[in-house]
């Protein structure tokens, strides 16, 4: 089932403040999709290790499954863009759109980044794992988005923003991840 409201997703994104802490730019959203969404995710068989990560213990959505089409239109949707360029204060053009699946193990040191990403938004869709992590330059945290089922942040990328995941303890950390150019 795919059941997801733009209007409650622009709302999340102009109800939400801008918050800046130590030049780190972000957003955080506690009921980013609103209180009425269905999003089945499909088979398992659905999901394949990440080109670039096999060695690691994350799965991400096929392209080609109906649920990836039916996202990648709705997160190309011009509303959810030009609320999210309006709060950031820049212009933006949607890139991808990836459900990962992260087991335990799983773990990402803080990294800025690809440059050709102005801004990435993650929404959680499971609970009681690890949140993403923002630090400071030096490594040292700074904040731990608190990991719920349809809490979400977006991040604005440039040299302080770094962020990371800290080893996984619990196997079925599902999060969506959105990048804007």
């Amino acid at each position: 089932m795919f059941n997801l409201s733009t209007q409650e997703v622009v709302l999340s994104i102009e109800k939400s403040p801008l918050k800046i802490v130590r030049g780190t730019i972000y957003q955080e959203y506690p009921n980013f999709f609103g209180n009425h969404y269905e999003l089945d995710l499909g088979k398992k068989e659905n999901f394949e290790k990440l080109e670039n990560q096999t060695q690691l213990n994350r799965v991400k959505l096929s392209k080609n499954s109906e649920v990836m089409k039916k996202l990648t239109v709705f997160f190309m949707n011009t509303n959810i863009t030009k609320a999210l360029e309006k709060k950031f204060d820049t212009k933006l053009k949607f890139d991808s759109v990836d459900v990962w699946i992260d087991s335990k193990g799983y773990k990402l040191a803080p990294h800025v980044d690809d440059p050709r990403i102005k801004l990435h938004l993650q929404v959680y869709l499971s609970s009681d794992n690890e949140g993403t992590s923002l630090y400071d330059s030096t490594g040292e945290l700074l904040y731990t988005f608190p990991f719920k089922l349809n809490y979400g942040y977006a991040l604005y990328n440039g040299v302080y923003s770094h962020h990371g995941v800290e080893e996984i303890e619990e196997d079925g950390r599902t999060s969506l991840y959105v990048r804007y150019q």
